[in-house]
């Protein structure tokens, strides 16, 4: 950790670089597998984030940074200075794009910043991120920073700012809007400091529009996790994003009141029809008011009493007091007030199968917990959820790479595999259109097309997630 403080200190003080690809630091460099300004990644599958079916025997030719040409191997001409990576039985993808991530682990007695959750997001393939409302503000703008300046290894940063909500009688991180003038005043004050995005805690409805009204006039954009509030009262209201779906809208909930969170919001989800008129009614008018949706089904399966798991390599990865914790708390999951039923997450894959079947438009997001749900690992679980609701995988890449710059409005950098754009890639081993278990073989990680080795950067995080 020392030679790791130590190198971001020498970094900040050479000043800041460009963002469009910054000069590494030494201590980044480390971490490359592939450090040259010319790379052919050639014989590769490439499913290119459009929805398109996968494409075989490709090579994508980076240059700078950037995808240069996409073609057929053999059809794409290969200069004399290119590194030639032959990847045969290697599937290529866009670097992935979350949008419910979080640099601390909720549900935990003490959450701390972690620095290291930059790496862990980098290591699974998350070139982009999006931190849905955050405990820590200030960590996450530096490390933005940080990972900008080529100083930290890390995904592009899109800053949540602090939770928004109303009145409420409990104690917490989030902070409280009283009125219209409240809520132009905190917003403007963390817009000017570098927030993108702003995240609302349930409602009430003044409070989503006062922080909608004063976001989209700063130009910035507003994401939710609702339950005071539904979802088309939300998205009328001019939410951009609605986090979790099915499992958060509480207009399914018989008798809700408006305003109030229904204290048997989860139970009531679990006995609702979604393919019944009033649930397809309602994804109906979501989609109308054209707000997205992001799904988050692998966090909720880590509350489920038969699919949860932990995993031995994952749990690596944590201080030895946090693992500690998480296991007591995987230990004791039959104990909890929070339980997901398997017919809930059945419901939940079913309405977002809806959702876009409609027309809508669906990202993906982590939302790491103390369930065992890690930064990265948690994104790679959602794909294999995707596949396992009835989506192919070129649909699910779609949701979990272009949809989300889509979202972002970064789809002209980022998301897709196509010339012109950044060269986020993800170099997977195994054939992804056929085996989804390869989303989780990860070889090279390229950002801005640099290519980092994930073996290194999750090596740099064992033992370390968590620590205060």
């Amino acid at each position: 950790m020392r030679r790791f403080l130590i190198a971001l200190a020498v970094s900040t003080l050479s000043g800041p670089a460009s963002a469009q690809r910054p000069e590494l630091s030494a201590w980044t460099r480390g971490f490359l597998a592939v450090d040259t300004p010319l790379v052919a990644l050639t014989h590769v599958i490439v499913i290119d984030g459009s929805g398109a079916p996968a494409r075989n025997d490709q090579t994508i030719l980076l240059r700078d940074g950037r995808i240069e040409k996409v073609g057929a191997t053999g059809a794409v001409a290969i200069p004399p200075t290119a590194q030639v990576l032959n990847l045969t039985g290697h599937t290529v993808i866009p670097g992935l794009v979350g949008l419910h991530e979080h640099t601390y682990l909720g549900g935990i007695s003490h959450p701390a910043p972690m620095l290291h959750s930059a790496l862990l997001y980098l290591a699974a393939g998350v070139t982009t991120a999006m931190t849905a409302g955050s405990m820590l503000p200030y960590n996450e703008l530096n490390m933005k920073r940080l990972v900008d300046g080529g100083a930290l290894p890390g995904p592009r940063m899109h800053i949540g700012g602090p939770y928004l909500t109303g009145r409420r009688n409990e104690p917490g991180v989030f902070r409280i809007i009283e009125s219209q003038d409240d809520a132009r005043r905190v917003v403007n004050y963390w817009a000017d400091e570098g927030a993108d995005w702003f995240k609302i805690l349930s409602g009430p409805a003044a409070v989503v529009r006062a922080v909608v009204t004063a976001a989209h006039a700063r130009g910035l954009k507003v994401s939710a996790h609702l339950c005071a509030v539904t979802f088309t009262e939300g998205a009328r209201m001019g939410i951009d994003v609605l986090q979790h779906g099915f499992i958060t809208n509480s207009e399914y909930v018989p008798g809700k009141q408006p305003d109030v969170c229904p204290p048997t919001n989860q139970k009531a989800q679990a006995d609702v029809d979604p393919a019944s008129p009033e649930v397809r009614e309602s994804i109906r008018r979501i989609v109308a008011t054209g707000a997205s949706v992001v799904s988050t089904l692998g966090v909720y399966e880590s509350f489920s009493l038969t699919r949860a798991r932990l995993d031995t390599a994952e749990l690596a990865m944590l201080a030895p007091a946090v693992r500690r914790e998480v296991e007591e708390t995987h230990a004791n999951l039959a104990g909890s007030s929070f339980i997901v039923p398997d017919r809930l997450l059945t419901k939940m894959m079913q309405w977002e199968r809806m959702f876009v079947a409609a027309g809508g438009l669906l990202g993906a997001g982590c939302d790491p917990w103390g369930t065992g749900f890690l930064p990265g690992y948690g994104d790679l679980r959602n794909y294999e959820l995707l596949i396992e609701a009835g989506f192919s995988a070129p649909q699910a890449v779609q949701i979990i790479t272009s949809n989300g710059a889509r979202i972002l409005g970064e789809l002209r950098r980022t998301g897709s595999i196509e010339a012109g754009k950044a060269a986020d890639l993800v170099v997977l081993n195994g054939n992804l259109a056929t085996d989804p278990a390869t989303i989780r073989r990860t070889v090279i990680v390229f950002r801005d097309g640099y290519g980092f080795d994930p073996g290194k950067l999750r090596n740099e995080v064992r033992g370390k997630l968590g620590a205060h």
